[in-house]
């Protein structure tokens, strides 16, 4: 069962909000491809906007030593219209002994698709490089060595602390643009590595930044640097990590420190008499171990924290569902003249900057003898603007069963602005519809997943009857084995094989199922996470919180998406950040879901955050009510 579990969802849509815009990609590097035995290289996989990762398999690392990894993260970039997401996983390896090693081609299954990697080369050396890079990453330009000749407190001199010399000339800093900010209102947040040293560095714990929705705003593993200022001393600034986060709850969060693992290298005092050592060094070029010292340690920035304040009641409109920042609003019919065979669009503009990559369609007061379908959504978004800047598009299409005049009433758009700290609204005009007649078939919408006819709550349980009746044998199982045990007088029976119940009535069913959800719909990811070994934790939570929402929500299982999760839960009357809360949590169970590696250490802060989300719907649940 559990392999079949396995197997039934480790196919997942960890980027499916967002649709594919450029060219799906699979690569794996190994950087540097040449170290001595007692350096370390980069092995990173990347994807490229991939829309379903069904598998990726693992690499053969059997002649490295793991440092670090892996290690994962994600984000996206527009450039100049061109929009690349991309997922990496990567690991600092250290040989375990000199020589020639080959790692074996990667093999990925991307949207139904396989694609594979070059086969990767390192060359594993005896002793040091001839040429040793000076920068934080391993692989950086000779224009980039050029413009660090300013600096010579690499220089060891007699009686110098190599770790007071270290705390004087490097430091992992996290810097804000603020430090307070409300619910939607973005926040930069950037890590940067001053420095006046020569390193190779790596990141070894990168923030996950848990409560934001996440923008990063610098592609992965760029090693240009800029000159900057700090306490009055000049150093080399290398960004490790730049991103925009955008709040989802109010309150005092912190975030989290990166830490820098590195190898700082040091010229002696007498070899940097020689002439041209000095330069020498700066450019990169190697030097006998006696003329070297070589110091390894670990930077980790302090935490910074950010207080979150709560969007205001007073003054909230009826119409507004998350939106922050600055938007205009409009609406067009290219055709207001329809007959009963055709299928009318209306288009929805919304304009301006603020968190647009959350905002969802306002909402329209169609008038009887209108229905509407699923909406289509258009980004045209510049993530690196900050705060997010452009248009989304919402393009609803409609049928009309009767001919007459119709009008659509004028549509409304909320948001809070956080620069004047009010509510604002923006409004379109009525648009009226004239409809004739046709002697043609009236038109029926059949591409939008919404003309199907929704499953009853009833129908949804009979549906996934299966599910339902194992948890209640396993409960009668449960319930004859303590009954066994405890009748101790009674002469001892060996109990028959106990096979599945049949099957109730669908009223009897649902009053079972929705008393197993008032306790705890997560109860086997529960089990499992409190045994001692716990290898389908992410496959039960995935399972369970969708059986949960599904249920919740009156929704099939199978229709279980963030898309129609968000509509569902908007359409109950759940808060806004609750909706947000549970959009992030299914994207980020997923993505563990989909990774093949163990870990272990986010098992319990995920559990945690899926029961608080189950009692932050159950509370909203019984106000609405």
């Amino acid at each position: 069962m559990v392999q079949f579990l396995q197997r039934l969802f480790f196919a997942v849509l960890f980027l499916a909000a967002w649709p594919a815009m450029a060219q799906t990609k699979f690569s794996a590097q190994l950087s540097p491809a040449e170290i001595a035995k007692n350096e370390y290289t980069t092995l990173r996989i990347v994807i490229q906007n991939a829309s379903n990762i069904n598998s990726l398999s693992q690499p053969d690392l059997k002649d490295f030593i793991v440092v670090s990894g892996p290690n994962q993260e994600s984000g996206m970039n527009n450039i100049n219209g061109q929009v690349t997401q991309y997922l990496a996983v990567s690991y600092i390896l250290q040989p375990r002994r000199p020589g020639n090693f080959v790692l074996p081609a990667l093999k990925a299954n991307l949207d139904g698709k396989t694609y594979n990697s070059a086969p990767l080369k390192v060359k594993v050396n005896h002793s040091s490089r001839a040429a040793a890079s000076p920068a934080p990453y391993a692989a950086m330009s000779p224009r980039t060595q050029q413009r660090q000749t300013d600096f010579t407190d690499f220089i060891l001199k007699p009686g110098e602390r190599i770790p007071e010399k270290i705390n004087r000339n490097m430091q992992l800093r996290l810097e804000t643009n603020k430090t307070s900010c409300y619910v939607g209102e973005p926040i930069v947040a950037s890590y940067k590595l001053y420095t006046r040293l020569r390193s190779e560095s790596r990141l070894t714990k990168n923030p996950s930044f848990n409560g934001f929705s996440v923008i990063d705003l610098q592609q992965p593993d760029v090693t240009d640097f800029e000159r900057g200022s700090l306490n009055g001393r000049d150093y080399n600034v290398y960004t490790i990590r730049k991103a925009q986060l955008y709040p989802l709850q109010d309150g005092t969060i912190e975030l989290e420190t990166a830490t820098l693992e590195n190898n700082v290298l040091f010229l002696t005092a007498d070899a940097a008499k020689i002439a041209g050592n000095v330069q020498a060094f700066i450019n990169g070029q190697g030097f006998a171990t006696e003329a070297t010292v070589t110091q390894r340690l670990s930077l980790t920035s302090q935490p910074v924290t950010i207080k979150v304040k709560p969007l205001p009641l007073a003054g909230k409109p009826a119409s507004f569902s998350g939106a922050v920042g600055s938007f205009n609003l409009s609406a067009s019919l290219p055709n207001q003249q329809l007959t009963t065979a055709e299928t009318g669009r209306l288009q929805i503009i919304i304009t301006g900057q603020g968190n647009l990559q959350l905002v969802t369609a306002p909402e329209i007061k169609w008038p009887d003898g209108l229905e509407a379908f699923d909406v289509a959504v258009t980004e045209e978004l510049e993530q690196t603007a900050v705060p997010v800047s452009g248009r989304k598009i919402f393009e609803v299409p409609f049928t009309v069963s009767k001919e007459g005049n119709y009008e659509i009433p004028a549509i409304e758009f909320s948001y809070f602005d956080p620069a004047s700290g009010s509510y604002k609204t923006s409004s379109t005009k009525p648009i009226g519809i004239a409809v004739s007649k046709s002697n043609e078939q009236p038109a029926v919408y059949v591409d939008a997943p919404a003309s199907k006819p929704t499953a009853s709550f009833a129908a949804t349980m009979f549906n996934n009857r299966i599910w339902m009746v194992g948890a209640v044998g396993s409960l009668i199982a449960l319930g004859i084995l303590f009954w066994l045990r405890a009748d101790k007088k009674k002469k001892q029976v060996v109990p028959q094989p106990i096979g599945l119940p049949k099957l109730p009535e669908e009223d009897v069913l649902i009053e079972e199922t929705v008393s197993l959800i008032s306790n705890n719909p997560l109860w086997r990811t529960e089990q499992c996470l409190r045994s001692e070994d716990c290898t389908d934790f992410y496959t039960l939570l995935n399972l369970e919180t969708k059986n949960y929402l599904a249920i919740r929500f009156n929704l099939a299982q199978q229709d279980v998406s963030a898309k129609r999760i968000s509509a569902a839960m908007d359409k109950a009357g759940i808060d806004n950040d609750i909706c947000l809360q549970t959009q992030e949590l299914l994207q980020e169970i997923e993505w563990q879901l989909y990774t093949p590696f163990e870990r272990n250490d986010t098992m319990e802060p995920l559990y945690n955050r899926a029961q608080d989300l189950v009692r932050s719907i159950h509370t909203c649940n019984m106000a609405t009510r």
